[in-house]
């Protein structure tokens, strides 16, 4: 969510300013020749140092004008973030108070209630939300479209908030559940994009040859491999631990460092863990164990008031073991990773999920997607295994248990 929509896209300018800003703060850092330059955040207060970079401009040059990440539940729609906010001329102080969803939001004016209801939460402001078409900023017909996707704050005109869906901050729905203090998180990593070395159509058999499918923490060579499988990787997900790319990116994942790893063993643990499953056709589904959490001023995350949390990555890819049983009339048969020749299955499950795209997809490419999906969760219940028969993931089974 964003500053006012009245303000000819003023917030959109101001936010790519502070991110600009930020980014070029960040990454001021000499890169000695023939090393990888490293985007990972030390901090000896175990605090995202990012975060702080981020608000300090916000306050300078900003107008608070970034996301604001809300969360809501039955129980209320609230956020922790903290500052003010301008909007036009007026100010808000947040965290707001937290409100029940059906009382979240303006009456707005006896005329603005007749002619579009009151500015509230409901299901079908939450449907329009939900989507990448046609947009949730800009200028033109699709601010149009994405205007009307906005509520109202005090009955003030000029405090108004446009909704988005959850892109604009946090692609994976792991920092809402952090801010609550859960223990066992489960998110599903659905897409992959880093440019310039990863899109869309990068699949994990590329992310595992560009490793090598090194595997071995005391291989010599093991940290340049995984210099290459991190280049490969989504920065909205590895943003989690501090690692955000070489390259900005358009969304605010410089805000996400929450978990602390300052030397990138977790990630490095994921690469072992996913280049095992691969091996032997498995779904990419790893459990990092007792991460420790660190304070995060954008998300209101407080180390000392969060415990260690266990998260569990599902990587949505092609095993070899789902699509060696797909019948041969519907695969077309499989190459050397797994992925269907058939040409209408031939990209599944790695498609785009830019709105304009998913227009054009046809309903057995999405129920492709949805066995595909039951399957890994089938596969993984009672726990996955490495070629040499050890346990890599202990299985679904034994967290809902």
């Amino acid at each position: 969510m964003h500053g006012r929509t009245r303000d000819k896209n003023e917030y959109m300018n101001k936010y790519t300013d502070i991110m600009t800003e930020v980014w070029d703060q960040y990454h001021m850092q000499k890169i000695q020749p023939l090393v990888y330059p490293s985007m990972t955040t030390k901090h000896p207060e175990k605090r995202s140092l990012m975060s702080d970079v981020v608000l300090s401009v916000r306050d300078r040059i900003g107008g608070g004008n970034i996301p604001i990440p809300f969360v809501g539940s039955p129980e209320g729609v609230d956020t922790r973030y903290y500052g003010k906010v301008k909007f036009g001329e007026e100010t808000a102080e947040f965290p707001l108070e937290s409100k029940t969803p059906w009382d979240w939001g303006s009456e707005g004016s006896w005329l603005g209630k007749k002619a579009f209801g009151a500015s509230r939460l409901s299901v079908e402001f939450l449907a329009g939300m939900s989507t990448n078409f046609p947009g949730s900023s800009g200028s033109g017909l699709p601010a149009e479209f994405t205007a009307k996707r906005k509520i109202g704050m005090n009955n003030c005109p000029d405090m108004t908030l446009r909704f988005a869906d959850g892109g604009s901050n946090d692609l994976m729905g792991i920092l809402p559940l952090e801010q609550r203090n859960v223990k066992n998180i489960i998110s599903i990593y659905n897409f992959n994009q880093n440019p310039p070395y990863a899109d869309f159509t990068t699949t994990y058999a590329d992310i595992y040859k560009a490793s090598s499918g090194r595997k071995d923490l005391k291989d010599p060579n093991f940290n340049y491999h995984f210099t290459e499988w991190l280049k490969l990787m989504n920065p909205r997900l590895t943003c989690l631990f501090g690692y955000f790319g070489i390259k900005k990116i358009n969304v605010a994942n410089i805000l996400n460092h929450v978990f602390w790893d300052p030397d990138q063993d977790v990630l490095k643990e994921l690469m072992v863990k996913f280049n095992t499953l691969y091996e032997n056709g498995q779904p990419l589904i790893a459990e990092l164990k007792d991460l420790e959490v660190i304070d995060n001023p954008f998300w209101g995350v407080k180390a000392e008031q969060t415990q260690k949390i266990n998260l569990t990555l599902i990587y949505y890819n092609m095993p070899k073991k789902f699509s060696e049983q797909v019948p041969l009339e519907v695969s077309g048969g499989i190459d050397e990773d797994g992925m269907f020749l058939n040409p209408e299955f031939r990209s599944v499950p790695h498609l785009s999920p830019d709105g304009a795209n998913a227009l054009f997809y046809s309903r057995a490419q999405i129920n492709l997607m949805g066995h595909l999906g039951s399957w890994m969760v089938d596969q993984a219940w009672d726990g996955l295994k490495s070629k040499d028969g050890k346990v890599v993931f202990e299985g679904f089974g034994k967290i809902f248990k």
